[in-house]
């Protein structure tokens, strides 16, 4: 049973195809961060309650892998695993795979920060998207750990 969320489908794009014929390293960013707005529906985050609330969700830190090459019109899907929360701040992890064969394509770590919009700071959660948010953090308690969640860059050197 998958317990991640899908939170993005669709083809990949004309505008995104580069120089190299395949999607720009920039684009890859645009479509994790289409599935940051989708993520945020799905934990009650729509235009309406942040309207009503003067909440939102900021990005405050990022870590993209790009494991494959993508080209021209395939089919693209990002699943969300959040990896951990607290009042104010949600880890989560967005895995982009192939819509049809599955593959892995790339991933993205990210660190999202709840905002109070009329104090402009961050602020905890309301209680109903804390509510939605431990749900989904119960419901995907099971689920395996991404390999690549906390990796950072860093080159190898051997020892001599």
């Amino acid at each position: 049973m998958t317990t991640e969320l899908t939170v993005f489908e669709g083809p990949v794009q004309p505008e995104w195809i580069d120089y190299n014929g395949h999607m720009n390293d920039a684009c890859y960013v645009l479509v994790f961060s289409q599935a940051i707005d989708e993520f945020m529906l799905q934990i009650g985050l729509d235009a309406v309650f942040r309207e009503a609330h003067q909440v939102s969700i900021y990005t405050l830190q990022s870590m993209v892998h790009y494991l494959q090459e993508v080209s021209l019109g395939e089919p693209l899907r990002v699943e969300a695993r959040l990896l951990e929360s607290d009042a104010k701040k949600l880890r989560v992890f967005f895995t982009l795979r192939h819509g049809e064969t599955d593959a892995e394509l790339a991933a993205m770590e990210t660190l999202l920060l709840h905002m109070d919009m009329a104090a402009h700071r961050g602020a905890p959660m309301l209680p109903d998207t804390e509510a939605r948010v431990q749900a989904l953090q119960q419901h995907q308690a099971g689920s395996d750990w991404p390999a690549l969640a906390g990796r950072s860059i860093a080159l190898t050197r051997p020892r001599s």
